[in-house]
């Protein structure tokens, strides 16, 4: 009886345990992160009686804690992917909506532009006619220079958003920090780490991977440490948190956040190592479509500058001088470095659009009107041929120049991809200091850079970007626009006009004017490797809308699929580790019979007991 009394009171406490459990599940059925737990009932040790085994009864081993590990962490994989493409949407979206408000605009007003070019050549002398192409050109600057603000804007949004998300990133680590040393704590003890503060643990994992992709390595003692996806930076190891700063570019001027981390007492940055989450969704955006909108929308606006300027000196103003620029020209300095160590801060590289650098005519640097003229008009001509030539090979990217101590020369690389920028020939573009070349259409002057910088001294330079900032309308003046073209007099009767002196024709003459307002269909930009051009300027701007629409077409395919996968995960998960009230319900009926079951064993043997007294008793 006293076998019997003990088996009922191990049971009773076994389902009581049981019982509590099961509350306790469906208590927490709405509670986001849980895991559903089960009480691992099993068989005492029997005693021996003689030869024969009698059972004790049972107990409650352990809470088991139901999750599947490998669920939750593709659970985080899955959700740092769509918070990434769901990031990358909603921005895209944002500039889309701006791109295509504008786009109405803008082709509108270069439209406009290129028809008050066509209405002067059919009047070249109507001075109401060239009043109303300078009005055309400031109502196309003011114009492009609304939709540039708006960008601007996007842009300063990012870096705010970058510095907010690394704050909430280095939070959530605390939070996992925090409780991998309560989860060490129980396992120094000896004791089973509480199933909710697991459950607490994955979920600051899961929240930590909305921000950005990570990887999680358990250790022994019971704690995770955290790295970043390429497992190269470790942002939680030992219990120690790498925290992640957002600061300015080492390009100070470049007014852009990036994101590092301090290791060894050094500054790294890491915006590279980081692919997913909001985090990773912002860097891509920024760097797939916000810059290189930019620098598409700024490889348009210099080649209409530099086209329009070129084509505009060919002819002759009022007065019979060459016409001077429209639009204001590409000048730019580099920018530098902050980690630099040698002297040189930039101030020495020179940008420019300078296709002519070298040859008999006074270098073309777009700072003041040209009335002087070269020999001959087939030098003219030759000169004309060569800027649409470099501009055809303007390439949408911004440079990283390096500074080459083994061969006193500055290496070329792309800004975004930091891969080499290489020549026609496949080979790497190098350029000498003390010297100056056409790099992809733009003059890069190294000749005032006097003192050598040092080794790896790196600097950057945005050229389409640097036109977004200046486009303006030089000409303001109606008796400056050079609509005649060059005097048909063959002087020396060889039947060619091509080694004639420049000279203007005749006032009323519209040819230069008429061959400005051609460029409108001319294929400018983009040449292939034969230096043929496959866009027009307003082409160039479409060629910009088109890629935007294809980055967000593409963002908002990947986000669908991946949060379907992200939802099969999460029911997989849910069917595993969920609390499902219909189970609960069953086992509370199973174990609430099972405890009064239980409980009849007690009330039997202290019957049988109380019937043995009382026997004893008569």
């Amino acid at each position: 009886m006293a076998d019997m009394l003990n088996i009922g009171t191990s049971a009773t406490s076994s389902f009581k345990r049981a019982l509590d459990v099961t509350s306790q599940n469906v208590a927490n059925v709405s509670t986001e992160g849980y895991s559903r737990q089960r009480a691992e009932i099993v068989s005492n040790s029997p005693s021996s009686a003689g030869a024969q085994f009698i059972g004790t009864g049972a107990r409650v081993e352990s809470i088991e804690r139901i999750n599947a590990e490998y669920l939750q962490t593709q659970l985080s994989n899955s959700q740092s992917l769509v918070k990434r493409y769901d990031t990358q949407v909603q921005l895209a979206n944002q500039v889309e909506g701006v791109i295509a408000s504008n786009d109405a605009g803008i082709q509108e007003f270069m439209q406009r532009y290129f028809d008050s070019l066509q209405s002067l050549s059919d009047n070249p002398t109507s001075d109401t006619g060239r009043q109303m192409l300078i009005d055309e050109g400031n109502n196309l600057q003011s114009h492009v220079s609304n939709l540039i603000s708006v960008l601007d804007e996007t842009e300063y949004q990012v870096n705010a958003q970058i510095k907010g998300l690394t704050d909430e990133i280095n939070s959530r680590l605390e939070t996992i920090q925090s409780i991998n040393e309560q989860v060490e704590s129980s396992n120094r003890v000896g004791m089973q780490a509480p199933n909710e503060l697991l459950d607490q643990r994955d979920q600051a994992i899961l929240e930590l991977s909305q921000y950005m992709d990570i990887k999680t390595f358990p250790q022994e003692n019971g704690t995770i440490d955290i790295h970043t996806a390429s497992g190269r930076i470790p942002l939680l190891s030992d219990n120690s948190i790498t925290r992640l700063e957002a600061d300015r570019s080492p390009y100070g001027d470049d007014n852009r956040t990036e994101l590092y981390v301090s290791i060894g007492g050094q500054k790294q940055m890491i915006g590279n190592q980081i692919t997913g989450g909001e985090l990773g969704g912002l860097l891509d955006f920024r760097e797939n479509l916000l810059e290189s909108s930019k620098n598409d929308l700024g490889l348009m606006l210099n080649g209409l500058t530099a086209s329009m300027n070129w084509q505009h000196y060919q002819g002759y103003d009022i007065n019979g001088d060459a016409g001077g620029n429209l639009f204001e020209p590409l000048s730019m300095n580099a920018i530098n470095n902050t980690n630099n160590t040698g002297v040189e801060n930039g101030s020495n590289i020179f940008v420019s659009f300078n296709p002519n650098a070298g040859v008999s005519e006074p270098p073309y640097d777009g700072a003041t009107v040209l009335s002087s003229q070269p020999a001959t008009y087939g030098d003219k001509e030759s000169y004309l041929q060569n800027a649409m030539t470099e501009i055809g090979r303007f390439e949408s990217r911004s440079y990283e120049l390096r500074y080459n101590q083994a061969t006193d020369a500055f290496d070329f690389f792309d800004f975004t991809t930091k891969a080499p920028i290489l020549d026609n020939t496949g080979n790497p573009v190098s350029v000498a200091r003390g010297a100056a070349a056409n790099v992809e259409g733009m003059s890069f002057d190294f000749s005032g850079v006097a003192t050598a910088p040092a080794d790896q001294d790196s600097f950057l330079v945005k050229p389409h970007q640097e036109i977004l900032q200046d486009f303006s309308q030089s000409l303001t003046q109606t008796e400056k626009v050079a609509t005649r073209g060059q005097s048909p007099i063959d002087a020396n009767n060889d039947g060619s006009i091509m080694d004639e002196v420049p000279a203007a024709a005749a006032v009323g003459d519209n040819v230069n004017i008429a061959n400005l307002a051609g460029l409108q269909s001319t294929k400018l930009l983009l040449a292939d490797s034969s230096d043929n051009g496959s866009e027009t300027l307003l082409g160039g701007y479409s060629k910009m809308a088109t890629n935007v629409g294809m980055y967000v077409r593409g963002s908002e395919v990947q986000l669908t699929a991946q949060t379907n996968v992200f939802q099969q995960i999460t029911d997989q998960r849910d069917s595993i580790s969920g609390v499902s009230l219909d189970e609960e319900a069953a086992n509370l009926m199973k174990y609430q019979q099972a405890y009064e079951a239980a409980a009849q064993i007690i009330a039997t043997s202290q019957t049988l007991f109380q019937t043995i007294l009382d026997a004893v008793r008569r």
